[in-house]
């Protein structure tokens, strides 16, 4: 049955090539229209929820808002108790949250945990002001742009911004576009309280006055037999001279007080929280993020169309747009380096070959490897399988398999041709002959990584999910492609073989003889031989034993981050004083292209598997783009040790893009006395800085911070003349 296949597929050959011509061709339109994403999709499982209670210590946000808020969260069996911890201090707490490895439909799961939560805050105490849970955090940002300009203030940079995400909108594949680092502005009052002793009124006077006429009323409507007119009524207040003219005082006789004539009114930036600069410059931020399914290098020329027109139409001179990540910079390079793998890959085998087969076998067998791979993309698209690190991986792997059926079934040919069979029985008999041993082989392969779909769980299973079946297509493919097509290729190029008249031996000839008297001796030290397989075996455990092991591999990234932190009650200018060290050092070093600067505030997540911190006053983080992938190296070689702990009060973290969330070494201590935990820890933390292998070790226990406490007396508060005074 088998060689009846194979002959008919021989007698047509036509359909048989017009069919993988087709193929072909549909793979090289698949290449480019499949969804190309830089990381698989996969679910991240983790969360926070955040409690608000103003005014409390930690000690009372632990007992009151944490352990509650701990113990509603465990009644739900999605969620992964050993993983999930809180935080308690003055005021707030968070507790980090993950859902079990087994959970799929994760927005299910937090939908029903964020129902929950409103409904148990009732039972919190009343100070608990809210409680808030944040489950985005596997949300991505294929493009991070910046609009940045240092004469241009927060209101007009944040309009071109405006003005250039609703062009993005535009574009189908754009999911969010969310603005980062825009400062409001605000009308400020600087009362003079002199002018309003003088005048015999108080703060609350002016504070009411303002108030009421900052509300805009209901306007109604006027309706009559045929129409209904709706009511607008205009804001009294709309800029800072309204407010300066706004009367608060008046008397019997006329004369009137206006808010100008006791207070200062200016329109003004309020201290920022945070704040983001490009290259020292100020800066907003837009992050854009991509629909799942589409092709993230279509998705990049489609957003490089709109910023080159909004950059020549709108944009004026002093205001600059920078790229500081770009996902689909890194997959276009990602495909262009896999074609570029293909075609070295051919060119090898095809020396290699050379060595042991003549040209015209090793022709047939490197022909191959093009068509496997572009079917197997071509497969890959109407299956739905995404081109991303891991598929791409898989695709490599295999480059050095996909040509061996073919190379079995040409040797096979060509033992059968100097057999002195015809061609036709050749090509025919070689392929039926070796494809239960070919399909036997290819099943085995392919195989051996399906159990990673098993013994692989949670956001690394997900992760792996396409690799065992990238594998399979194409490998199958080439099995195909071997027993269908190579063997009339062999009789089209292959026509006979040359046997050599002047007695010379070839390499292979060669090759041949030092195999079989090894084989001989083998044979003649049976025990000798086993004993040095054995030996072999233990050898090779002992050094495996010795290397340093990686699921999988740093990213080769023109690109870094660095990582700030302080005291939890370091102010921001003091963040920003040392970010502003390291910025500058950075800043000269010819090897960095551009650095953003996040103080006070932590960037979007621009790589799938890099998690930004819980911002605070007392974080900073930066991207910081250099000029190649070994001077990214180079440069956390030569900083990330030298500054990790150059400031007394700060640990500066410089950070290498990884593919996988690498966890830190967690230890906790369960117990119900605080001081006696933060002994045992603080005395395991001093053993562990002796160790040179470790880098950051720290606990989550803060230092005590300095607090002011105010207690009031309830028998002054409530005698009336201290009263009033206090109150007023």
């Amino acid at each position: 049955m088998k060689s009846n296949i194979i002959s008919w597929s021989m007698r047509n050959f036509r359909i048989a090539f017009l069919i993988v011509g087709c193929l072909f061709a549909f793979g090289i339109y698949g290449l480019v229209h499949i969804p190309k994403q830089e990381f698989p999709e996969y679910t991240i499982r983790q969360g926070v929820v955040v409690g608000v209670y103003p005014g409390a210590t930690s000690e009372e946000v632990e007992q009151q808002l944490a352990k509650p808020l701990e113990q509603f969260l465990m009644t739900y069996k999605e969620v992964k108790r050993s993983k999930t911890t809180s935080t308690s201090q003055n005021g707030m707490c968070y507790v980090m949250v993950e859902l079990e490895d087994h959970v799929n439909d994760k927005d299910e799961v937090w939908s029903k945990i964020k129902h929950g939560l409103a409904a148990f805050k009732s039972q919190l105490p009343p100070g608990v002001a809210a409680v808030v849970t944040n489950d985005d955090f596997g949300d991505t940002s294929a493009l991070l742009i910046t609009l940045e300009s240092d004469t241009r203030s927060y209101r007009e940079l944040k309009g071109y911004m405006d003005d250039l995400s609703d062009r993005l909108r535009r574009i189908e594949s754009v999911s969010n576009l969310r603005p980062y680092g825009v400062q409001q502005e605000q009308i400020s009052v600087y009362v003079d309280h002199a002018r309003l002793a003088a005048y015999g009124i108080g703060e609350k006077v002016l504070s009411a006055a303002l108030a009421a006429q900052g509300l805009t009323p209901l306007g109604g409507s006027v309706s009559n037999a045929e129409t209904e007119t709706p009511i607008h009524i205009a804001p009294s207040l709309a800029g800072e001279r309204e407010v300066a003219e706004q009367i608060v005082w008046s008397d019997p006789e006329g004369h009137v007080l206006r808010v100008k004539d006791v207070a200062r009114v200016v329109r003004e930036y309020d201290d920022p929280d945070s704040y983001i600069l490009n290259n020292g410059h100020r800066c907003v931020l837009l992050s854009m993020e991509m629909q799942a399914g589409n092709n993230i290098v279509e998705y990049g020329r489609e957003v490089d169309e709109v910023l080159h027109t909004f950059i020549e139409e709108e944009l004026p001179a002093d205001v600059r747009v920078q790229r500081i990540a770009d996902q689909a910079k890194v997959v276009g390079d990602s495909v262009h380096s896999f074609l570029r793998d293909l075609f070295v890959a051919m060119a090898i085998i095809i020396l290699v070959m050379m060595l042991l087969f003549p040209l015209r076998s090793a022709i047939v067998a490197a022909i191959t490897i093009p068509l496997s791979t572009f079917i197997s993309v071509g497969m890959m698209y109407l299956c739905g399988i995404p081109l991303n690190t891991v598929t791409l991986a898989a695709l490599v792997v295999v480059l050095g398999m996909i040509v061996d059926n073919s190379i079995v079934v040409i040797d096979g040919y060509l033992d059968y041709l100097g057999r002195g069979h015809s061609r036709w029985f050749a090509a025919v008999e070689s392929a039926r002959e070796f494809f239960p041993s070919l399909l036997l082989a290819t099943v085995c392969i392919c195989m051996i990584f399906y159990p990673i779909l098993f013994t692989m769980t949670g956001m690394m299973g997900d992760f792996l999910t396409w690799f065992p079946w990238t594998i399979t297509i194409n490998l199958m493919v080439s099995l195909l492609l071997a027993v269908m097509v190579i063997p009339f290729l062999e009789i089209l190029i292959i026509p006979v073989v040359h046997v050599r008249r002047d007695g010379r031996r070839s390499f292979t000839d060669r090759v041949h003889d030092v195999y079989r008297r090894v084989l001989a001796w083998t044979f003649r030290h049976g025990w000798l031989t086993i004993s040095m397989g054995i030996a072999s075996v233990i050898v090779s455990l002992l050094i495996a034993m010795q290397l340093k092991l990686r699921m999988v591999p740093f990213a080769d990234r023109d690109q870094f981050a660095v990582e700030i932190y302080l005291r939890p009650d370091a102010p921001l200018e003091r963040t920003a004083a040392v970010a502003d060290s390291v910025y500058r050092v950075l800043h000269d070093d010819a090897r960095v292209k551009s650095v953003t600067s996040f103080v006070g505030c932590s960037s979007p997540r621009f790589q799938m598997s890099y998690a930004p911190q819980i911002a605070g006053k007392n974080y900073a983080q930066f991207i910081v783009n250099t000029t190649s992938v070994d001077d990214t190296e180079s440069i956390l070689d030569e900083y990330a040790d030298a500054w990790a702990d150059r400031f007394p009060e700060a640990y500066v973290k410089f950070k290498q893009l990884d593919y996988q969330n690498v966890p830190s070494l967690e230890f906790r201590f369960y117990g119900s006395d605080i001081d006696s935990l933060r002994a045992a820890a603080d005395g395991l933390m001093a053993q562990m800085r002796r160790m040179p292998e470790l880098q950051w070790v720290h606990s989550d226990y803060e230092d005590p911070r300095s607090v002011i406490d105010v207690r009031l007396d309830p028998c002054l508060l409530y005698t009336s003349d201290a009263a009033d005074d206090r109150i007023s």
